[in-house]
């Protein structure tokens, strides 16, 4: 991981935070090591964000980038977003959701909080660009998604998709964690808030 920080005091404490969780943490853009992640505090660059982020984006095509924000909203997540920034926290972020940041964005999937994400979504699909909304999600998850949303247990989803039970538990677990939900009632909510019906309900296999 390459940590990016302005502040030392703030860095520092960040570093050592993170090797506690084992992670491997590197200080300078120019060492050898090619992250896998970037955490990377954009507080106090608000008119060199997008530079900033380019930047990093060119030297390391294959970071996923986490970014500190002073306010966590539609203004500061959207640009963030269309830059590729993966994961967004809050300035004063707890280290829980840190590190539930970290977990997300190594798996794959986005981390931001879910109005502000609910908020991208619809203006997305006002745009007329539901395909990447498909596109957060593979065709199976959309399947059992649909079941999540219609309150139906994981035996009712496996028997309306003709699984076995425990594939659509693995799918379950796995959606929590893409989704940063903490339990199947969250779930559904999340579903229902940001996922559009017609996008939920794909008949295709993967």
């Amino acid at each position: 991981m390459l940590l990016i920080d302005s502040d030392p005091w703030r860095g520092e404490s960040l570093r050592r935070f993170l090797l506690e969780h084992k992670f491997r943490v590197v200080l300078e853009e120019r060492s050898p090591v090619i992250p896998e992640i970037i955490l990377l505090n954009l507080c106090e660059r608000a008119g060199e964000v997008k530079i900033r982020v380019q930047r990093l984006r060119e030297t390391f095509p294959d970071a996923k980038i986490v970014a500190f924000v002073r306010e966590v909203d539609s203004h500061t997540v959207f640009p963030c977003l269309l830059l590729g920034v993966k994961g967004i926290l809050a300035y004063d972020a707890s280290p829980q959701e840190i590190l539930a940041a970290m977990t997300c964005v190594i798996s794959g999937s986005i981390w931001s909080p879910r109005a502000v994400l609910s908020q991208w979504i619809d203006r997305i699909a006002a745009l007329g660009l539901t395909e990447a909304t498909q596109r957060a999600f593979t065709p199976s998850e959309h399947r059992v998604l649909d079941g999540v949303r219609d309150e139906l247990s994981n035996k009712e989803i496996a028997r309306r998709l003709g699984v076995t039970e425990a594939t659509v538990k693995f799918h379950v677990g796995k959606l929590l964690k893409k989704t940063g939900t903490k339990d199947r009632r969250d779930l559904a909510r999340f579903v229902r808030e940001t996922v559009p019906a017609s996008t939920s309900r794909i008949a295709t296999k993967d």
